[in-house]
């Protein structure tokens, strides 16, 4: 296919895909942009998802647990999708926070909150500050995370053994939660920003591939807590932290491109969803989408395009 035809058929997808591809390939002004963006509450897979929530805010009436179906899940993707902050996501939000603060400092969904997850505590810290959600120990949320980030710069779910298998997905996730926060928040303090390099820089000295894990470069969406070196490009680009230790995951991203300018969904993390949106083996608009406005990122940036 054309480039004109990917993007065409970018545009025949969910009102969640069309705002994105409008915003990231085409150019178009802010106005349009908004129109598109708003058919997400009331179109297609952002609506049937809204649909589904529970009388008292919940989703599946589970706060974390029931992957992929559950209230922290559902808001994440929501999020994925750009929804625009509305009354229902005000009432999920409150959901999560009144159910999960321990200690006015962390996110505890475990039984009793017994156990700590910093993951769990990043992600719903990014869910608060994306839907505008106002509590004020949220500030207290990301002091938290920055007090727990390691010399290295990356992140551990917990202090239990075992936990240092998820560097790669925890740091991800609270460096993108702590960008959400200085949006949200406006605070460009000096902490958060270098929270935040030191994080990146964790990523980019090991060219954001887990060597541990060989499905990290396995392209899946939705990604919710799982790493993959596509998610963390889009994070990068997102931020515009261009650097040339990702010169060769930008090659994977191009190899894996197919012959009709597509790419595919190359894996699915299981659990119940709502939605089946790309199956794996197939085209994904998605994950077109991202591989797409990532390419042309780095081709604009290094006078390549």
């Amino acid at each position: 296919m054309s480039d004109r035809e990917i993007i065409d058929w970018l545009m025949n997808g969910d009102p969640s895909i069309r705002w994105q591809v409008i915003r990231d390939l085409s150019g178009a002004g802010e106005d349009i942009i908004e129109a598109e963006r708003m058919r997400v509450s009331t179109e297609g897979w952002g609506a049937e998802i809204l649909s589904r929530q529970d009388p008292d805010g919940k989703w599946s009436g589970q706060l974390y647990n029931g992957k992929w179906v559950s209230t922290t899940y559902t808001l994440l993707l929501l999020k994925e999708f750009g929804l625009l902050p509305n009354e229902r996501s005000e009432t999920g939000c409150q959901v999560l926070f009144e159910n999960g603060i321990f200690e006015n400092r962390e996110i505890r969904f475990s039984a009793g909150q017994q156990f700590r997850d910093d993951g769990v505590t990043g992600m719903v810290l990014g869910i608060l500050c994306y839907f505008g959600y106002r509590e004020p120990r949220i500030s207290g949320i990301a002091e938290y995370l920055m007090e727990r980030q390691r010399p290295d710069g990356a992140w551990v779910h917990d202090d239990r053994p075992g936990a240092e298998q998820y560097l790669f997905e925890n740091t991800l996730l609270i460096a993108r939660a702590l960008w959400d926060y200085q949006k949200a928040t406006g605070d460009d303090s000096g902490n958060i920003r270098e929270a935040r390099m030191k994080a990146h820089e964790f990523l980019l000295d090991r060219r954001l591939i887990n060597s541990n894990d060989p499905k990290c470069l396995l392209f899946s969406f939705p990604n919710y807590w799982h790493y993959d070196v596509l998610a963390a490009l889009d994070y990068l680009r997102a931020v515009d932290i261009m650097d040339p230790r990702l010169a060769d995951v930008i090659r994977t991203v191009r190899k894996k491109k197919n012959s009709d300018g597509t790419w595919n969904l190359q894996n699915r993390h299981s659990g119940k969803v709502f939605i089946d949106m790309d199956a794996v083996g197939k085209p994904s608009r998605w994950n077109t989408l991202r591989a797409k406005r990532i390419l042309a990122w780095w081709e604009k940036a290094n006078g390549t395009e």
